[in-house]
């Protein structure tokens, strides 16, 4: 196969963009752009400068600092980025598509690595990067594969809809029978007691320090893996732990970040089987005392998330959750008949959550695993129909 310069592809963009008209949903940084393929999420803070990069639909935003290599995505609006990320726009003879394949590919990742330059936050070189080697192919080869690869990731966002959908109808179904009473006209069962956190949870306690290794088949996870009520393992670590103990999660253990401004109070339930997983210092496990209240404490916690977050003590950029406050937290306590009809309702629910993550795992690998297969010439796609 020939090969020819990824200059001859795509070119970078050095359009700038005024930062007040931006928002936290259109405004991408290294710190919302999700590892792995995983797109992005919004903003927590917008910059004080006065202008920063601009992109348009089909630019490739690429991070170029370490430790954020390996973050791509392609536009699907316009905005603005900061500077730590290259702006990528395909030329007329490249497919904007392709050309993401192509720069999303672990190849390319580790080609980029090793052109950064520095010490403290190396970047890569953007004159070594437009040297790197891309398939020859024609426009109409390079639509296919880009059209055969995002079949995968329209099946995946697809997916991720279907479990927002799902979290929301959870939290409304929670709101209309523990908050409004509705099933029970409007009025709290007489059976339902008050209690504190700590009456109904076996543990409630700030997770371990780690030490992080690469061979080890141990996950730790941090603060940027819990977001939108989700747990996100692909933003984990690997660590090698001095003991097991009970801080290695189980199914229904409640998590909230527990640290800093914009990221303290976040909550998420392990909806899954976990398997050599526990959580840092900077996040908090609330583990349910029954295995009846597991569904019941998730939702809780989730429907909560500003009033954890205004227990916090410190000063800015300093705040931590205390767990002294987390465990004097009061809530309603429901009797047994309605949590167990309540859990009827929400095992099918997390359980069809936890089908469609786990299936999203299964077609990002085996999208990862075509793209340098497509980009060999090793299969053909010329005849598949799109």
């Amino acid at each position: 196969m020939k090969y020819r310069k990824l200059s001859e592809l795509c070119e970078y963009t050095s359009d700038k963009i005024l930062v007040s008209i931006l928002s936290r949903q259109n405004y991408i940084s290294t710190e919302n752009m999700l590892q792995n393929r995983g797109g992005i999420c919004d903003a927590e803070t917008l910059p004080s400068t006065f202008k920063v990069s601009s992109f348009v639909e089909d630019d490739i935003l690429i991070s170029n600092i370490r430790p954020y290599f390996k973050k791509i995505w392609r536009a699907k609006f316009c905005g603005g980025c900061s500077n730590d990320i290259l702006v990528m726009r395909a030329k007329q003879n490249c497919n904007p598509i392709f050309l993401y394949y192509i720069l999303s590919g672990d190849s390319f990742f580790s080609y980029a690595t090793h052109t950064s330059k520095g010490t403290k936050m190396p970047r890569g070189d953007k004159k070594a990067i437009m040297n790197y080697q891309v398939p020859d192919l024609s426009y109409q080869a390079q639509k296919i594969i880009g059209e055969f690869l995002n079949v995968f990731d329209r099946k995946i966002e697809l997916n991720n809809k279907l479990n927002d959908n799902l979290q929301q109808q959870a939290v409304t179904i929670f709101r209309s029978w523990f908050v409004n009473c509705v099933p029970f006209g409007g009025i709290a069962p007489d059976e339902w007691k008050n209690v504190t956190l700590e009456d109904i949870t076996a543990m409630v306690s700030r997770g371990i320090t780690p030490k992080y290794a690469d061979d080890t088949s141990q996950i730790i996870i941090n603060q940027k893996c819990i977001r939108n009520h989700m747990i996100d393992l692909s933003l984990a670590r690997n660590h090698r732990p001095k003991v097991i103990n009970d801080k290695w999660l189980r199914f229904g253990d409640l998590l909230i970040n527990s640290t800093g401004d914009g990221t303290l109070g976040r909550a998420a339930q392990v909806w899954f089987q976990p398997h050599n997983v526990t959580v840092d210092s900077h996040v908090t496990i609330v583990r349910p005392v029954t295995e009846n209240l597991i569904f019941y404490i998730g939702l809780w916690g989730i429907q909560h998330e500003k009033e954890i977050e205004s227990l916090h003590t410190g000063s800015t950029g300093q705040t931590e959750l205390p767990r002294d406050r987390v465990k004097a937290m009061e809530l309603v306590l429901p009797d047994s008949k309605t949590l167990t009809h309540f859990n009827s309702v929400m095992a099918p629910m997390a359980s069809a959550i936890v089908t469609n993550l786990e299936e999203n795992k299964c077609l990002a690998n085996l999208r990862d695993a075509l793209i340098p297969k497509l980009m060999a010439g090793e299969i053909d796609v010329a005849e598949v129909d799109i």
